[in-house]
């Protein structure tokens, strides 16, 4: 089985990838191929003994970087599986010249700020009909997955799936760190700061509610080309903190009294189904496949796109109610060990996997 990306950077593709392709081994010879560089989940691959290459793509042109990709073609894989355009592409060729299955994975966000690329889209269409099957993690995909021309039988759903993360430090020194009270109520948001997560919402929101209740404190964590846009929104005080790039992700979400996520394109995000395992309440936007991660009311409160008054009020709500927070996030614990768990997802990829490749086999004989 050949795995086949961009490039293994910080994403929420790239961590189910680094998540889900160590699980398979014990039932698939697995290897992983990226087009253009490698990232930081190239070297967590390695050290957990998957092989890994990268062809050192410059372009789609590039024929150097074209050889060195369709060697492993001479592998001889059974399935190829990809995730993006440019990874569709390669991987249909290695697929074709070998011989093998191939399946695309669909992790794109839906909603109306996901971008948009005519030139992908014909890609993308032109792709389809080669194809042998989609696995999307979202049902709100689906609508998007028949418009670029894949056939409704050829598509499954598999739901994301994390581990619960773990802690390095207690929440009391965490929020000490941050500067925030054991009284003061702690909003995180945790994102790859792109113009779709809409940061800027979550710091006008979270000072919409400290104006009304000054215990409401706000922090954003991750880094990205939204940086520091989203200090300058920010405004330097301590009402909410930019912290950029951090390691210690599963720290911030032990130390917050909710996670956050204000974006207007998403599939179903992982930092949302991580603070899930951790126990934490959800204030979210209502867009693409979070509502199947997030029960509106029982494991979390879902508002409006761009709607800066009502996740100002979803904010104050959860700070002025310390038994409604901690109801939604022992509910949404709950939730995650039923449906979002790592072994769950790593089962089901399994099963599908098997299924095209038996289908294949079917259709040969």
């Amino acid at each position: 089985m050949l795995f086949v990306c961009s490039e293994l950077i910080v994403g929420g593709a790239e961590r189910q990838w680094s998540l889900l392709i160590p699980r398979l081994r014990p039932r698939f010879d697995v290897s992983v191929l990226t087009l253009v560089g490698e990232g930081p989940f190239f070297g967590q691959l390695q050290e957990a003994g998957v092989p890994v290459d990268c062809a050192w793509m410059r372009r789609r042109t590039d024929l150097r970087g074209w050889r060195r990709a369709l060697r492993h073609a001479g592998e001889r894989p059974d399935l190829v599986v990809t995730q993006s355009i440019n990874a569709d592409i390669v991987g249909n060729v290695i697929a074709s010249r070998a011989k093998a299955v191939h399946v695309s994975t669909a992790h794109f966000n839906v909603g109306p700020g996901a971008p948009r690329s005519r030139h992908r889209d014909l890609l993308a269409r032109l792709l389809a009909p080669r194809v042998d099957g989609v696995i999307a993690v979202s049902e709100a995909q689906l609508p998007r997955l028949q418009e670029l021309g894949h056939r409704s039988g050829t598509i499954r759903i598999v739901a994301n799936g994390v581990e619960p993360p773990v802690a390095a430090r207690p929440a009391h020194e965490m929020r000490e760190a941050l500067g925030v009270g054991p009284d003061e109520f702690l909003a995180l948001l945790v994102a790859t700061l792109r113009p779709e997560k809409r940061a800027d919402l979550f710091v006008a929101a979270a000072r919409r509610a400290h104006a009304a209740d000054p215990r409401v404190r706000g922090v954003v964590a991750g880094g990205g080309p939204e940086l520091e846009r989203v200090r300058a929104a920010a405004g330097g005080d301590a009402v909410v903190q930019v912290l950029g790039s951090r390691a210690d992700v599963p720290d911030l979400m032990v130390a917050a009294d909710a996670v956050c996520l204000s974006s207007d394109a998403e599939g179903v995000p992982m930092a949302l189904l991580e603070a899930m395992a951790l126990g934490r309440a959800a204030v979210a936007t209502r867009v693409g496949g979070v509502s199947e991660a997030v029960d509106h009311e029982r494991t979390g409160l879902l508002v409006p796109l761009d709607d800066e008054e009502a996740f100002a009020a979803a904010l104050l709500r959860l700070a002025s109610d310390p038994e409604l927070r901690a109801r939604l996030g022992e509910n949404a614990q709950r939730r995650h060990r039923e449906r979002f768990g790592i072994d769950r997802m790593v089962e089901e990829y399994a099963r599908v996997f098997e299924a095209v490749l038996e289908a294949k086999r079917s259709e040969s004989v």
